[in-house]
């Protein structure tokens, strides 16, 4: 008897303890849609042109959630300067789908070299400030990796919202 006393006390204890604590707050997912405008240089790792970089402008949109996970697309251009003694010329665009974490981030594409007349597709991972990567120019059925350095920092944090379960009336 002395031990289903002790059990019904120590019960009730547990229950009181929960009760007066209140509703436990329920946590759950947000997120933010982020747009940025960045530039950058474009160094051509295989060399044929003299390590000169192009100049990369771009636009990149963004679905960042809570749990860090980013969705989005980037559509950028790129200037050539004294490629092949032309001068100042374009050089190219892409149009990639960006997925993965706020800290590293892939990218998959397509895009059109005006330098080499050809449509590529291209690959490429990002993080703060860098994207190495390689496009593939169908036209010269050559890879031609390259390394960016840019102005996009890593997407913004986002915190998950609070909400407090309050019991029924």
């Amino acid at each position: 008897m002395k031990k289903l006393s002790t059990l019904t006390l120590f019960s009730l204890l547990v229950v009181s303890q929960q009760a007066s604590a209140g509703p436990a707050p329920v946590y759950v997912n947000d997120s933010i849609t982020e747009n940025r405008v960045y530039a950058g240089i474009v160094f051509d790792l295989d060399g044929s042109d003299g390590f000169m970089p192009d100049l990369v402008v771009g636009v990149r949109t963004l679905h960042v959630k809570s749990s860090d996970s980013v969705e989005g697309a980037d559509l950028s251009g790129r200037v050539s300067f004294n490629k092949h003694d032309k001068g100042v010329m374009f050089d190219s665009a892409r149009l990639v789908y960006v997925g993965g974490e706020r800290d590293v981030m892939g990218n998959m594409g397509i895009g059109y070299s005006n330098t080499h007349g050809s449509f590529l597709g291209t690959v490429a991972v990002l993080g703060p400030y860098t994207r190495l990567g390689t496009d593939f120019e169908f036209g010269k059925n050559k890879f031609e990796p390259y390394l960016e350095i840019n102005t996009l920092n890593k997407p913004d944090d986002v915190d998950q919202k609070q909400i407090i379960n309050l019991p029924p009336p």
